[in-house]
C-alpha cells in the first residue's frame, strides 16, 4: 500500500474517509464484462439472510457506485426494502435529510439540502440514482456519521476532552487491542503523507473508533423501524475493529455481510466464506475488484502547505 492510495482512501482527516485494509475471506467474482449484474445477483441472494449489508466504496471510483446502484436493483427485485444508511450524511442532519427525501424538488436541490458538496463528498450525481430509488419504494434514508465538529474536536483534542457522558457514548465498544490500534495509527500517519506530528495520532485513532461507534449505534437503531439496512461506507470501515465489530458489539447475534468493493491490485480475493445462514455476527464476506481511477497525488497540497 502506497503512502498516495493510503492518502486518497483515507479522505481528509478522518472526516469524510476511512482507512483502507482489507482482511477476511471473499468470494471470488467472474472477470470484467458482467461483472455488475453478476455481484447484484450474488450479493443479493446472500443478503436474504442478512440484517445488515455494507457495501464499502473507493469514494470517487465510479464502478463502485454503479455496482452499489445494480446490487440495491437486484434486492428490491427479490422484494427486500432495507433502509439506506450513508457515511456521507452525519446524525445531526436527520432532519433535514427526511424534509428532502419528501420534497419534489428539481435534482440541483437534492445535493443543495443534503449538504453534499459542503461537506466535501465526490460528485453527488453519482450518489444521486440511490436517493431515486429511495423515494421510489419509499425507502428510509437514515443520516449515520458523527457530526464534522465532533470529530474535528476529537481529532485535535482527543476522547478525554470530552465530558464523561460524550466519553460514555462515543468510546468503542471493543475489547482493547495494541496491535491493532498500531496498524490504524500507521495507516493515519501514511494518509498525511508522513506529516503529521507523532502526538497527533492518537486523537484520530479515538475519532476514527468514536466515528464507528456512532454509525453504528444509528445502523442499530434503523433495524428497530426496518427489516434491514444497507449501508454506504468508505470500505475502509469494515476492516476489523471498524463499524461491523461495533454493532456486534452492541448488539450481539446481528446477522451481517460485508461488500467489499476494490481497486484492481488492491484486494486479493481469496476463496467463499461459506454460506450459512448468515448465523450471528459477521456472516460473510465478499471482495469484488473493479477497474481503478487516475487521481492527483494526494499528498501534494500537503507537502505544498
Amino acid at each position: 500500500m502506497t503512502g498516495a492510495s493510503t492518502a486518497w482512501r483515507f479522505g481528509a482527516a478522518l472526516l469524510v474517509g476511512g482507512y483502507a485494509a482489507v482482511t477476511g475471506c471473499a468470494s471470488t467474482p467472474p472477470g470484467p464484462g458482467a461483472h455488475s449484474d453478476a455481484l447484484a445477483r450474488l450479493v443479493a441472494a446472500r443478503a436474504v439472510n442478512a440484517d445488515i449489508v455494507y457495501i464499502g466504496e473507493s469514494h470517487a471510483n465510479p464502478h463502485h457506485h454503479l455496482d452499489q446502484i445494480h446490487v440495491l436493483e437486484a434486492m428490491l427485485a427479490g422484494g427486500a426494502r432495507p433502509a439506506l444508511a450513508f457515511e456521507m450524511l452525519a446524525q445531526d442532519q436527520q432532519q433535514a435529510v427526511d424534509a428532502a427525501m419528501v420534497e419534489s424538488a428539481d435534482r440541483s436541490a437534492l445535493a443543495r439540502r443534503l449538504g453534499w458538496g459542503e461537506r466535501g463528498w465526490p460528485d453527488f450525481e453519482m450518489y444521486r440514482p440511490l436517493f431515486d430509488l429511495a423515494r421510489r419504494y419509499g425507502l428510509p434514508v437514515i443520516a449515520i456519521d458523527l457530526s464534522q465538529p465532533m470529530v474535528r474536536r476529537i481529532s485535535k483534542e482527543g476522547l478525554a476532552a470530552l465530558p464523561a457522558d460524550e466519553q460514555r457514548r462515543l468510546v468503542s465498544r471493543l475489547a482493547p487491542d495494541a496491535d491493532r490500534d498500531r496498524d490504524l495509527a500507521r495507516d493515519i500517519e501514511a494518509a498525511h503523507c508522513g506529516l503529521l506530528p507523532a502526538a497527533a495520532v492518537p486523537g484520530m485513532v479515538d475519532a476514527w473508533h468514536a466515528r464507528n461507534v456512532t454509525m453504528a449505534r444509528q445502523i442499530i437503531m434503523a433495524l428497530e423501524r426496518a427489516p434491514q439496512v444497507m449501508v454506504i461506507v468508505g470500505r475502509g470501515h469494515q476492516a476489523p475493529g471498524g463499524l461491523a465489530d461495533q454493532v456486534e458489539a452492541l448488539r450481539p447475534g446481528t446477522r451481517q455481510l460485508i461488500v467489499d468493493l476494490v481497486e484492481a491490485g488492491e484486494g486479493k480475493p481469496d476463496h467463499a466464506t461459506p454460506d450459512n445462514g448468515m448465523g450471528g455476527g459477521i456472516g460473510g464476506r465478499i471482495v469484488w475488484s473493479n477497474p481503478p481511477v487516475e487521481r492527483p497525488d494526494p499528498c501534494a497540497p500537503l507537502r505544498a502547505r
